[in-house]
Order: C-alpha cells, then structure tokens, then sequence
C-alpha cells in the first residue's frame, strides 16, 4: 500500500505547522506578548497587602492610667497566661495621574518587542520555506534521473540485443569494437545509477525532518518543469525586500523600541504624580482599646486614606548616564537598519542574478535536449530504414543523456534560485508554486 503523496503546497503547509524552530519562535513572540501585557497592566497595579496573626497577652489600661508592666510584652512565650489571638490587615497603592510619558514609552518599547518578533518568527518560516522547497525540487530531480537512467538503459539493451543478433547472423555491417562500444557506455550509464538513490535518500530525509512525517513519505510523482511565474525587473525585488524582508522590518522595530527606550529614560529624570491610598485593621481582643487621637493603638485600629503626590528619584546623574547608554543604543539600532537595507540589497541582486543565469540555462538545455530527440529519432528511422546501422544510436544517445541531465539540472537549479529570490525579498508569492 502506497503511502499518500504530497504536493508541494502540503510540504509548506507540514512546515509552518511542524518545524521545532517556528515553534520557539512561536514561544518567542507569545514571550513578547506576554511582555506587552505587563507593560499595558503594570502602572495601574502598584498595589500591596500585608497580613499578620499572632497572639498576646492581655494588655489592659492606658497610657495614663497603665494596668499591664512593659515587661508582659516580652515573656517567653511559653509563659503566657490565658493569650488571645491578633490579626492584622493592610493595603496600600498608587494610583499614576501623570508620568512624564513614563507609561506610554514603556508600551511603545513592548509593541516594538513583538513587532521584532512577528518579523523573527516571518524570518524563520522563510527560510524553512525554501530549504522545503529545495529539498522535494531535489527529490523530483532525483525521480526524473532515474527515470531517464532506465530510459537510456532499455534503449541501449534494446541496440545491444539488436548487435548481438547481427553479429551472431555473421552481419558485415557490424565489427565486435562497435558492440563493445556501445556495451562499454551502458555500463558507464549504469555506474552512475546510485546518484539517483542518493539524492532520493538525502532528500526523503530532509523533507521527513522538515515537515514532521515520518513514516511512508512520498511526493507527486510529477517531473521537473519550468517554473510558471515569470521574473519582473530587478527594481520589483528590491522594493519587495524593503517592505517585506524579515531583517529589514526586525531592524525597523529595533529602531522604534530603542527610541521609546531613549524616551522612557528621559522621563525618569520628572517626578510621577499620582493618588496614594492605604487602609488598616487590626484587631486583639485581649489588649484594651485606646479611644484618644493623640495616642496609636498598636493593636486596634481601622483607617483609610488617599492623597494626591509626587514621588522623584533624584538620582540625577546617574539618569543622565542611563540616557547616554540609551541613546547610543539607538546610535546602533539605526547602523543595523542601514546595514539590513544594503546587504539585502546585495542578496537580492546576486539572487536576481543568479536566477537569470538558471533561466538561460535552462532555455538552451531544453532546446538542446529537444534536438537530441530529433536526432535518436532520425537515426532510428534509419536504422528502421536499413540505410544505417545500431551504431548511429551511440553519438545521439550520449547527446540526449547529457542534453537531458543538464536539462534537469537546470530546471532545479532555476526553481530553486526562484525560491531563493522569494526568501530574499520576504515575499512568497514569488516563488515557484507546484
């Protein structure tokens, strides 16, 4: 029972779901977000409680009128006589009015965080994107070589067999070196059997690693063609880069997040304003309770407030050193966006150019393999015609192997390049589709 085949789009598809490093970039981005929602949430919940229990003594009278010696506090605590429980309760926040921008730099730097992510994972599922594709154009290489192996090896069994008979009928026509001849390329044809198996295996392998399916993994057994889409002027690819290239937009979100940063330091040189609050209780049933203001009741109270203020870290210097630091990282943010625009540039013009080179490569090797098919069958309508001999099958069946394994070299060759260029540009639907 065959295994299912698999187109190419379903290897894309396998990829985008499977590959363990979408997944950590997957991880990686929900990090970013999770990052995100801290920084959205984080001013408004400066928030904190305390809670204690424990147990005293009794503690009777006032501070005027004192019942209880200072030393009753401390006993150990084995010692104590008939103890009661305490329980206290606090909180405490604030509530930020005005930062100094302060919040907003802060989310501005966590939206560029996961910007720089999105773009990271976008990368990555590029480039697992053309190592897919460069592996099934290699396995559909490796198919269609060896169905051209076993083509030119019937044909040459079939001369071979046809020489013998000759040879055997005592036939002038033909010399035992001419038999010997073309025996002699057969076995040439046959040494190289074991590249097709090679390059299956290698492939087979790469693809059940980049898509996950391990078991019974086959592919349409479709041959080799030339790629449908056709290639624009260089120009289109350059401004596909600049806008779609994943270091490109990574390094443009870098910029941003180093200049909310820049912000967010600047700002810690200002106050926050905000509104203060607290509320406490505490209760001890054992400990009298005190009723005058002028005198805290440890033990038992119940209050709350709020308050508008200000709270500032003076730390000036050292701020202004922070900003320094933060500015040069900007420095450097904006130096790898320039280095991104320019060395994708580079790829994408020595893409581009290779590319084309493929192209042109793969126009003459067809039509030269075109004309070797023209010649095995005029030769073979002479030899039908008796007016020639086998031998005239040997010059045109080497021509037509050559012709035809440059042909499919070519045509990988031209699919991938095509592939590489859609990885460079950051834009898929550049690339070659089944």
């Amino acid at each position: 029972i065959r295994g299912h085949a698999y187109t190419l789009a379903e290897c894309l598809a396998l990829a985008d779901r499977n590959h363990p490093n979408l997944w950590a970039a997957r991880a990686r981005l929900a990090y970013s977000h999770a990052q995100l929602d801290e920084a959205k949430w984080l001013p408004w919940w400066q928030i904190g409680a305390d809670a204690t229990v424990g147990i005293l003594p009794k503690l009777a009278g006032t501070a005027f009128y004192n019942e209880t010696p200072a030393s009753l506090r401390n006993q150990p605590f084995l010692n104590l006589t008939d103890p009661q429980p305490i329980l206290q309760f606090s909180i405490s926040g604030a509530i930020p009015l005005y930062t100094f921008g302060k919040i907003s730099a802060g989310r501005q730097a966590a939206e560029a965080g996961v910007r720089v992510n999105e773009w990271d994972m976008e990368k990555m599922r590029q480039q697992i994107r053309m190592d897919v594709r460069r592996a099934y154009f290699g396995l559909m290489l490796a198919h269609d070589a060896q169905y051209l192996l076993d083509e030119i090896v019937s044909l040459l069994d079939k001369t071979v067999g046809n020489m013998r008979k000759k040879l055997a009928s005592r036939d002038p026509s033909i010399e035992e070196i001419d038999l010997l001849r073309l025996e002699l390329y057969r076995e040439e044809t046959l040494a190289r059997s074991g590249e097709p198996k090679r390059g299956e295996t290698f492939a087979v392998a790469a693809l059940r690693f980049l898509t996950g399916v391990q078991t019974a993994f086959e592919i349409v057994d479709e041959p080799l063609k030339r790629p449908a889409r056709t290639m624009g002027p260089v120009v289109q690819y350059l401004t596909a880069a600049r806008l779609h290239r994943g270091e490109v937009n990574q390094a443009r979100a870098g910029v941003v997040a180093r200049r909310a940063l820049v912000e967010l330091a600047r700002s810690r040189l200002y106050p926050d304003i905000g509104i203060g609050y607290r509320a406490a209780y505490s209760v001890a049933p054992s400990s009298s309770q005190q009723n005058t203001a002028w005198i805290g009741d440890p033990f038992n109270y119940l209050y709350w407030g709020f308050a508008i203020g200000a709270r500032w870290n003076l730390d000036l210097l050292p701020q202004a050193a922070r900003i320094a630091q933060a500015e040069a990282q900007l420095d450097e943010a904006r130096a790898f966006e320039r280095l991104a625009l320019g060395g994708v540039a580079v790829e994408v013009e020595n893409s581009y150019g290779i590319a084309l080179e493929a192209k042109t490569r793969e126009e003459y090797w067809d039509k030269a393999e075109h004309r070797t098919r023209q010649w095995i069958s005029t030769a073979q309508d002479s030899i039908d015609l008796g007016t020639k001999d086998e031998r005239a099958l040997l010059e045109p069946l080497r021509a037509y192997f050559n012709a035809r394994v440059n042909h499919l070299y070519a045509l990988m060759d031209f699919n991938v390049a095509l592939s590489d260029l859609a990885r460079v540009t950051g834009w898929d639907p550049f690339a070659p589709v089944e």
